[in-house]
């Protein structure tokens, strides 16, 4: 089961009042939120198509703007579906990525130096030695 072309549409608009254009980064919709974003971020999260399904379903034929703000107020758990949906969405754009200078994840190195050992606030601990009850 996947979403329609009308349920995506309107996607597009509640991502749009989240996310609109601005400081030259590009609205949701313009950014393929509804289109390649969503797709993506339902191959990894693919327990959120039926509540997404049923917000939309909620949504159609209402204003976004009046959905939104009733959700927002009235049903704060599918306002925080959707408010986790659309930036999970944005984000996956690389232009967006780019635009952020955020390349991603990315695998570094552990520091092996001690560093909690830098500010002397273990220093009593480490002067006192090891003291312990032994147990029976």
């Amino acid at each position: 089961m996947s979403l329609t072309s009308a349920e995506r549409q309107l996607f597009a608009a509640l991502a749009d009042l989240l996310i609109p254009a601005g400081s030259g980064f590009p609205s949701a919709s313009e950014a393929g939120v509804a289109n390649h974003g969503l797709d993506q971020l339902l191959t990894v999260r693919p327990d959120l198509l039926d509540p997404l399904k049923s917000l939309l379903l909620r949504a159609k034929d209402r204003s976004p703007t009046v959905f939104l703000q009733e959700l927002q107020t009235n049903d704060p758990a599918a306002f925080g579906l959707l408010a986790e949906s659309v930036p999970g969405a944005y984000f996956l754009n690389s232009n967006v990525r780019a635009k952020l200078k955020y390349d991603g994840q990315s695998a570094r190195p552990i520091d092996p130096r001690e560093d909690y050992l830098d500010d002397g606030l273990l220093q009593s601990v480490i002067d006192r030695g090891p003291i312990y009850r032994p147990t029976p």
